[in-house]
């Protein structure tokens, strides 16, 4: 991994969360974030995202999104 737009599990994620006006605003600045950090950065912050991502994921397609945190999502 050279930086998180490369990340291959958080690339497209972190591309629509900070899109999603319906995001919460820590979740879409966490994003944004880690898409300009540079690489050590980027290794600290990748398990907060994957745990983000777990919690607020993409709706599948033709689904609205639902943005009820997933605390008790099996990991």
């Amino acid at each position: 991994m050279h930086s998180a737009n490369t990340d291959p599990v958080l690339r497209d994620w972190l591309r629509w969360a900070p899109e999603r006006g319906s995001t919460p605003m820590f979740v879409r600045t966490v994003a944004e974030a880690a898409l300009m950090a540079c690489m050590p950065d980027c290794v600290l912050l990748r398990p907060v995202l994957v745990e983000l991502k777990r919690r607020y994921p993409e709706p599948e397609p033709g689904k609205p999104p639902n943005f009820t945190p997933r605390h008790d999502a099996p990991r």
